[in-house]
């Protein structure tokens, strides 16, 4: 596995873990785009979203299809867990990673924006 496509791998696996090093995956400039939201730009304002702002309470994502093309990777997958209010969802969704390599004298890359798309609304 090539290191965007494990970036990508770990990002989902922290994510759904609750993992705290999960912000270790993002560039320090992050900007990360999902409808019906405002643009999230940088660190401090994406710990506050999945802190407070992000309907998902927990669950799992599933990836059907990864995609690569240079620094950038696209993710076809399934997401199945519980929204904050109780209810639960089992979705589609479609996510775009564009990446950018570690400073010199570090291997691998970090996620410098992302594109998210449910088919569901409600998230």
């Amino acid at each position: 596995m090539d290191a965007i496509t494990a970036l990508v791998h770990s990002y989902y696996v922290r994510v759904d873990s609750g993992d705290p090093t999960l912000f270790d995956l993002f560039h320090d400039d992050i900007r990360y785009k999902r409808p019906g939201y405002p643009t999230i730009t940088g660190l401090v304002d994406l710990r506050a979203f999945y802190r407070s702002t992000r309907l998902v309470d927990h669950g799992r994502h599933h990836t059907l299809s990864v995609f690569r093309s240079g620094e950038q990777a696209a993710v076809e997958g399934r997401f199945t867990g519980s929204l904050r209010d109780g209810s639960t969802v089992d979705l589609r969704f479609s996510d775009f990673f564009d990446t950018v390599a570690h400073p010199p004298g570090e291997h691998g890359a970090l996620i410098l924006s992302r594109r998210t798309y449910f088919d569901d609304t409600r998230v």
